[in-house]
């Protein structure tokens, strides 16, 4: 790994040439679009190819995807939590309350911020705003600023937009300061959702549902539709799509269902916005009045304030009325992003140099870099860049040297996810977060050499059969005299284009190439001309990025490209944007298949991996020991994980849960032996222990009778337990709960409370007795709540009851028993999985640290094999 120079910049080198695998072109089955298919596309057969490529096969899904008078707008009503914070702002604004509107500094946050200011202001009441600022307060609340705004803003509602949902600790502070919070949000959700007044999530509804997909700023447009109806004001909604369709496409959420017909009925408004502030930046960019207009004009200068300075200043823009200080505000933005695109540009540069004179490429399938001077608010987006030039996960950071730090962002190939290859790395690491395509990290500056060289062994162990060529989808192919003006304006009614909607990309073979010329100052890009012999029509394109690969005159190539026009001076002309090119012939096209081919059977062979066995083979009373390479980091603070530890797992599970077991090891190990077991049928003269009791004890023997109802949960317990052997065996009383009884028991468990313990008991401790996953526990008593059955708040750790009497409606129309429904299944998967899996499965899924990949056994086992060990087989109990 290249250090740092003297000054703290990596040395810019001359970029090498790498070799990289060409992309794999996917083309369509041969299809022929029916005549009610043709119809519904007004005859264009290739937008009915395409269409059917796409997965839209009927047409009337057709019709109702091309015309959007044929889609019928989603009540907001329909958002959980909407209703109750509606009441709560209404309550608010009759009352004159501080109400503090919290965003985030992305475009979304921004311009959900911009919508509730709007409708508030609009409705009189006593608002104002505040955005954390990115490099020193990071992301979502905060304790200080919760603090500041109860005491000196005199905040009575505090209103999150794109953020609140995980920051239970923070909403928790605002709660016994006196402040209600609502919180607006569609991040992962946690296990426990926070003490707000009203949490408003899409992802609480199920993910067929056309609000699934909303992001921040959806769900703040939905709060206000709501909330204008309730004053006979709905009609003014409309005036807010502009900011929705600017905050949609910026968050690159997926443009389906009730986020496609928003930003579909809303582009035409966005450019013909009146507001002051939006004007300025549309006189900026000009362009297409398409989704390019957002994505690669408005977005980034929103954005570049909020990664190099203050949010803040975007949100006064997007709301003020004084075009004087609109120019002025848009002026800066413009300004910031400049600064914005050097820098990136700098590090870019820089980190190709280094990646090309540091990394193995030729083995390594993984990037993971730093440096001081690399700024952390664009690292991002360089990632991104370094994704696409090298075809392979990358992880980037700015070390910071004042705290010793190296903080980072990653971006990802969809062969990975690097939500798992930061977390087979988190004992390396402070902090860290995301998902599979995109995430952040945080870690010491003295652990930042061995956090990058794991980082890098996890992706290669990972990807190790993994195809890592970039796939291609064609969409259509296409003969050279169909091409034209009429059909790109034919294929545009698919529009909006962006995430799930992507621009049609078609396809011609022999092409010969005429002419060929850089483009841009830097000759980045290129300007290929081809022509077609057979029909003599000439074609003009464009291939951005190219640097240097292009074909020479006389090539005969393939191409794929997105059909464009070219509109210059008011006169319009054909362009292709080239996807890629490949050399013609009958040989590219033989090895494409095979290509293919080698994919299929690697995906194949992948499912069968990542699917759970429902029937494994395994020796009666198998013991393996397991080493684990390095510690896995505990999820809690305050608690110690030793830097190593050895657990010897022996397999009783054969023995159909025998309570016999138990007694002849409860006869052997006496105190020494643990028995965990929570929701099951209790034992005679057997005490069963909860995780708690289990991690009071500290035993060196821990048998399981009942498996846990998570592999989190089942980490947690191994990890607290203190033991080194691991008996398991499993009862079978693991059937599916039905939410009915599970809110049975839990009601009894709060009566128990209320009437023996003040109604107050630590939240695990009610997890633990139900034997549930905190999801399960929080969405029941969440049901309860809403239906005015059972009152409660969260603090410390300590759950806070009080029974209301009976339900005012009912429980089972609520969408958390719906919710609570599917995870009490997942637990009964989970354990049923426990029972029938491999021990050297189940050994795999707990301790994934070095080892493999949770719902991956088969393929980590051929990595790790050499770290685990069958110790003894007996047929009989090994104490």
């Amino acid at each position: 790994m290249l250090e740092p120079n003297s000054s703290g910049q990596a040395e810019v080198a001359t970029a090498l040439p790498v070799s990289l695998p060409a992309k794999l072109w996917v083309f369509p089955p041969d299809t022929q679009p029916s005549a009610d298919m043709l119809a519904a596309c007004a005859g264009s057969a290739t937008l009915a190819r395409v269409l059917i490529r796409r997965g839209l096969t009927t047409a009337a899904a057709v019709r109702q995807f091309l015309n959007e008078s044929e889609y019928v707008p989603t009540a907001p009503f329909e958002l959980p939590g909407v209703e109750k914070a509606v009441e709560r702002i209404c309550a608010a604004i009759e009352k004159k309350e501080r109400i503090t509107v919290y965003g985030d500094y992305d475009v979304d946050g921004i311009t959900g911020t911009s919508v509730l200011l709007s409708v508030l202001r609009s409705l009189d009441a006593n608002v104002d705003f505040y955005i954390p600022n990115r490099s020193s307060e990071g992301y979502g609340l905060n304790l200080k600023a919760v603090s500041v705004l109860a005491s000196k803003h005199r905040t009575k509602l505090l209103i999150t937009c794109d953020c609140g949902v995980s920051n239970f600790s923070e909403i928790n502070l605002a709660k016994s300061l006196g402040v209600d919070t609502l919180v607006l949000d569609h991040h992962t959700m946690p296990e426990l959702l926070p003490p707000a007044v009203a949490v408003v999530h899409p992802k609480l509804l199920n993910e067929g549902h056309p609000l699934f997909h909303l992001p921040g700023v959806g769900v703040a447009y939905k709060v206000c539709e709501a909330l204008l109806a309730k004053f006979d004001r709905a009609s003014e909604v409309e005036a807010l799509q502009d900011y929705v369709t600017l905050g949609m496409i910026a968050d690159l959420v997926p443009l389906v269902d009730e986020n496609r017909y928003l930003v579909k009925i809303g582009l035409p408004k966005l450019v013909a916005s009146t507001r002051p502030g939006i004007r300025a930046l549309l006189a900026q960019v000009g362009g297409k009045e398409d989704t390019d207009l957002v994505g690669f004009g408005l977005a980034p200068r929103i954005n570049a304030v909020g990664r190099l300075a203050d949010a803040n200043v975007a949100v006064e823009l997007l709301t003020t009325d004084d075009a004087a200080r609109a120019e002025e505000l848009a002026l800066q933005l413009q300004r910031d992003n400049a600064r914005r695109q050097e820098l990136c540009e700098r590090i870019f540069l820089e980190a190709e140099a280094k990646v090309l004179t540091t990394c193995d490429l030729n083995s390594d399938k993984g990037i993971a870099i730093y440096n001081e001077g690399w700024h952390h608010g664009v690292v991002g987006i360089v990632a991104s860049r370094l994704v696409e030039r090298f075809q392979r996960p990358v992880f980037i950071g700015e070390f910071d040297p004042e705290d010793n730090m190296v903080r980072g962002s990653a971006r990802g190939v969809e062969q990975i996810d690097l939500y798992q290859v930061l977390k087979a790395n988190e004992h390396l690491l402070i902090k860290w977060g995301g998902h599979k395509m995109a995430a952040g990290f945080s870690i010491e500056g003295e652990k930042a050499e061995a956090a990058t060289r794991g980082i890098v062994a996890s992706c290669n162990k990972f990807l190790a059969e993994k195809n890592m060529r970039v796939r291609l989808e064609i969409d259509s192919l296409v003969e050279p005299e169909i091409l034209s003006l009429d059909l790109v304006r034919e294929l545009n009614a698919m529009a909006p284009f962006g995430m799930s909607n992507r621009k049609p990309v078609l396809s011609m073979s022999k092409m010969v190439v005429t002419s060929t010329r850089p483009l841009g100052k830097e000759a980045k890009h290129s300007r290929i001309l081809f022509k077609d012999y057979g029909s003599g029509k000439e074609f003009e394109s464009v291939m951005w990025s190219t640097r240097g690969r292009v074909p020479a005159e006389g090539d005969e190539i393939d191409v794929a490209f997105n059909p464009d026009i070219n509109n210059f001076n008011g006169r319009e002309r054909l362009q292709l944007i080239l996807c890629d090119w490949r050399k013609a012939g009958d040989a590219a096209r033989a090895q494409e298949a095979e290509d293919e081919a080698k994919l299929q059977a690697t995906m194949g062979k992948q499912a069968v991996q990542d699917k759970p066995k429902a029937t494994s083979t395994r020796t009666v009373g198998s013991e393996y020991s397991a080493e684990p390479a390095a510690s896995v980091a505990s999820s809690h603070p305050g608690t110690t994980t030793p830097s190593a530890f050895k657990f010897t797992f022996k397999d009783l599970r054969s023995f159909n849960a025998n309570p016999e077991v138990v007694k002849k090891a409860q006869a052997k190990l006496g105190k020494e032996l643990s028995v965990f077991g929570e929701s099951c049928t209790k034992l005679a003269s057997i005490n069963l222990l909860d995780r708690q009791e289990v991690a009071a004890k500290k035993t060196d023997h821990l048998l399981i009778w009942q498996f846990p109802p998570s592999l989190k949960a089942f980490q947690e317990l191994l990890r607290d337990s203190g033991a080194s052997n691991i008996y398991l065996v499993g009862c079978e009383d693991d059937e599916l709960e039905e939410p009915s009884s599970f809110l049975k028991r839990l009601l009894g468990l709060v009566r128990y409370t209320i009437n023996q313990k003040d109604g107050q008991v630590e939240g695990d401790k009610l997890t633990n007795v139900m034997g549930a996953s905190k999801m399960s526990v929080a969405l029941a008593l969440t049901a309860f709540k809403k239906v005015h059955w059972v009152d409660w708040f969260s603090e410390n750790g300590m759950i806070y009851l009080d029974l209301l009497g009976e339900p005012a409606s009912r429980v089972e129309d609520t969408p958390e028993y719906k919710q609570l429904a599917q995870t009490l299944d997942q637990v009964r998967k989970f354990r049923l999985w426990c029972k029938e899996c491999s021990i050297k499965e189940l050994q795999l899924a707990l301790i994934p640290n070095q080892l493999g990949l949770p719902g991956q056994p088969e393929a980590a086992e051929e990595v790790v094999s050499p770290a685990i060990r069958a110790v003894t087989v007996a047929s009989e109990p090994p104490y």
